[in-house]
């Protein structure tokens, strides 16, 4: 199924206007969306499959955030109104998902009322968070240590301050201010805890795509450039900088791999591997990167190649959910819990 799902994006994702397009054609907005709501019903780990083709051709969009993280915690909490984003997801709906980064999390208050809920606060660098259909908040309550709340886009009391990420992506700060919302289900840690890890594992697999991208454009870059009438290819300097990137791209595509495998195991190993997946694509990537954009000399940076995008994307990546300091040590904890 997998390389089913590589095969037919890698063919849309060659022709196709952008990613989303793409995503549209294959057919894949719906992978993890039960059948019975109009979705492939597929297990949360094929996700990374298409997370990596999505590296590999240097397409950001906002398939994690919507048809993985916001599919994933919709189905947990099985409501009317749930269901119904889920059957917009499966055609195409944006999902933005405020509060999944426990740094960013205590901003906004949940608050019942005779109606239902209400959301005040502030949520920090919600991805497409101006632009998405829905929003889907996680925010602590007088009661519960966190709850999920639910808010149509265009629901009043939402004010959504837009920019730019570096790696061409947008996001926003957004300010709920009395802001109705319905509730989805209430302590929810454990939850956004899987749906983090499930997350990394993906931003793991996209991290791969984009170094093997980087490494074959280097390489073909090195043998087109000439210096001294010949190559650089040549050079022995040039081939051992080469290989040392092929072998860091490869320790991520099978740690990536690994950490995707293990998504639907006990909770201990899964965050113990996302950690190992999140450290070595961050030092891998930082490496692969740095090196794709010297070897490129000045046109690595510029807009005209991909080599200065997948680097920046990568530089996104390295930080999200988490440093590689962050995930050693919880790789530590967790590798210590396990043995006992």
């Amino acid at each position: 199924m997998e390389q089913a799902l590589r095969e037919a994006l890698d063919r849309h994702l060659a022709s196709a206007r952008d990613g989303s397009t793409a995503l549209g054609a294959a057919g894949v907005f719906g992978l993890i969306v039960p059948e019975e709501l109009g979705g492939l019903g597929l297990d949360v780990s094929t996700a990374g499959a298409v997370l990596d083709m999505l590296g590999e051709h240097c397409e950001p969009t906002s398939f994690l955030e919507t048809c993985v993280i916001a599919a994933q915690l919709l189905q947990g909490a099985r409501t009317p109104a749930g269901d119904g984003v889920l059957r917009d997801i499966a055609n195409g709906a944006t999902v933005a998902v405020a509060g999944l980064d426990p740094r960013l999390r205590p901003g906004v208050s949940a608050t019942p009322t005779a109606g239902g809920w209400r959301l005040d606060g502030d949520a920090q660098l919600v991805l497409d968070g101006a632009s998405a259909d829905y929003l889907l908040v996680a925010a602590r309550t007088e009661r519960y240590t966190s709850a999920l709340l639910l808010v149509p886009a265009t629901t009043d009391g939402v004010i959504a301050k837009a920019y730019p990420t570096i790696d061409g992506r947008a996001a926003a700060d957004l300010r709920f201010i009395n802001a109705e919302a319905a509730l989805l289900a209430t302590d929810v840690e454990d939850a956004l805890s899987e749906a983090g890890d499930i997350a990394l594992a993906c931003l793991a697999s996209e991290a791969s795509g984009l170094m093997r991208r980087l490494v074959r454009d280097t390489v073909a870059y090195a043998r087109e450039r000439e210096q001294f009438g010949q190559p650089i290819a040549r050079f022995q300097v040039i081939q051992h900088r080469l290989a040392d990137m092929h072998i860091q791209a490869r320790r991520a595509t099978a740690i990536a791999a690994r950490a995707c495998q293990a998504l639907g195991g006990h909770w201990a190993e899964r965050a113990r591997l996302v950690s190992a997946a999140k450290v070595t694509v961050a030092d891998a990537g930082r490496f692969v990167g740095q090196n794709a954009v010297q070897l490129h000399g000045g046109m690595g940076m510029t807009q005209d190649l991909p080599v200065g995008r997948c680097f920046k994307r990568l530089t996104v990546i390295e930080h999200e959910l988490g440093s590689a300091d962050q995930h050693r040590q919880r790789f530590g904890r967790m590798t210590a819990q396990l043995a006992v």
